[in-house]
């Protein structure tokens, strides 16, 4: 890894409380919707913080005026206790500034342009961007729809890092070769597919967002194809690394999120009980458990070049024992019931969809254990283990 972000774990955990701050309002509503934390907070600040890292490595080269990352994360944290105090405009307002110096820092850090995830990772930002711009006009004067500045987000910034991420790490992790003409068509018909998405969304048309929604429903199933050609293709019989198997849980939950969106846009009756399922299944589902393997990918790397990969390594930890990877299939087995479990109780009548954030507060709790807690305790082992052979 020739570039460490040392921002980026700071934007993670940030993400992470963000997250749990969600099903804290899932619970007790206090003014703020709970998906501008879940999309706009955990969503949006796991982009950052995953592409301060990546991008820099996808060229090959340290990021320029680094400490700008930090001013952008000042940000970003200022916006996000505006949302939760009640300043919607002004936090809005806070989150366009930051994206729009992160946006700038780091495009202007791009000097190679051919990878196509880099394509991917390039078009996220800019929506990124554009997101946090139409939360702020929505805000404002309520100049566009609300549905407009959180599509953009999840359609536009966050499909994208996932679609071009994965399939620059999934072949890499299988040690295969992605057909690069298709991962290119992949992400021009995804740009198609998004636009026409969030123009459906500008002039709120059920049916338009129904039908450009069949469309993206077809780029999810494309992408689907790419990966299991990758799987079926393998050449060596080795277990699946426990990220990839983390990717295509997510990735299980996708076309029905999708389809949940295709049938409320088609019929507005059924619009409270399927956007709870829209919802759940593309942003507490497939969102967030391909940023849960994202996570256990990027922090042990980030930590051990951070801490360890300068001077003696005479007590570094193997980069694996930074996080607990015996874990995860523990992990995602349960995971998965409990996210079965908070699907029903989500969309059962009141008081009991009062059930659902503690379902899922056990998923992020895992998760922090196994990541987070267990890197804390791994660096306090070797800085006393350190301290006590010196």
């Amino acid at each position: 890894m020739f570039y460490v972000s040392k921002i980026s774990p700071l934007f993670f955990l940030l993400a992470i409380l963000n997250l749990l701050f969600s099903l804290f309002l899932k619970l007790y509503p206090i003014g703020v919707p709970f998906f501008i934390p879940l999309v706009f907070g955990f969503v949006g600040t796991t982009l950052v913080g995953a592409m301060y890292q990546i991008i820099p490595n996808s060229q090959n080269r340290k990021l320029s005026l680094p400490w700008l990352s930090y001013v952008v994360f000042l940000g970003v944290l200022l916006s996000q206790l505006s949302f939760y105090t009640g300043y919607t405009l002004e936090g809005s307002g806070l989150l366009f500034l930051s994206y729009l110096i992160f946006s700038l820092h780091l495009l202007a850090n791009v000097k190679n342009w051919m990878p196509v995830t880099v394509k991917f990772l390039g078009v996220s930002a800019i929506y990124l961007l554009l997101s946090s711009l139409l939360l702020f006009l929505h805000f404002w004067k309520a100049y566009v729809p609300l549905q407009l500045a959180v599509h953009t987000m999840t359609l536009g910034a966050m499909l994208n890092a996932v679609y071009g991420v994965e399939i620059a790490w999934i072949p890499m992790l299988l040690m295969e070769t992605l057909n690069v003409r298709k991962a290119v068509r992949l992400f021009y018909a995804k740009q198609l597919s998004t636009l026409l998405m969030l123009l459906s969304f500008f002039f709120l048309s059920y049916r338009a967002i129904a039908l450009s929604a069949l469309l993206e429903l077809g780029v999810a199933l494309y992408y689907l194809y790419l990966i299991y050609s990758l799987l079926i293709q393998r050449r060596m019989p080795s277990p699946l690394p426990y990220v990839v198997r983390m990717f295509l849980l997510a990735l299980f939950f996708l076309p029905f999120g999708i389809l949940m969106g295709v049938a409320g846009a088609s019929n507005p009756d059924l619009l409270t009980i399927v956007f709870t399922l829209h919802i759940d299944l593309l942003v507490y589902g497939f969102t967030a458990f391909t940023i849960f393997g994202g996570m256990a990918h990027l922090l042990p790397r980030i930590v051990w070049n951070w801490f360890f990969s300068s001077g003696s390594k005479e007590n570094a930890p193997a980069i694996g024992e930074l996080i607990d990877e015996k874990g995860f299939p523990r992990f995602m087995e349960l995971s998965a019931v409990a996210f079965f479990l908070f699907l029903f109780a989500d969309v059962l009548f009141s008081p009991l969809n009062r059930l659902s954030p503690l379902l899922y507060l056990f998923i992020l709790l895992y998760f922090f254990r196994l990541t987070f807690a267990h890197l804390i305790m791994k660096l306090r082992e070797v800085k006393h283990g350190g301290s006590e052979g010196s």
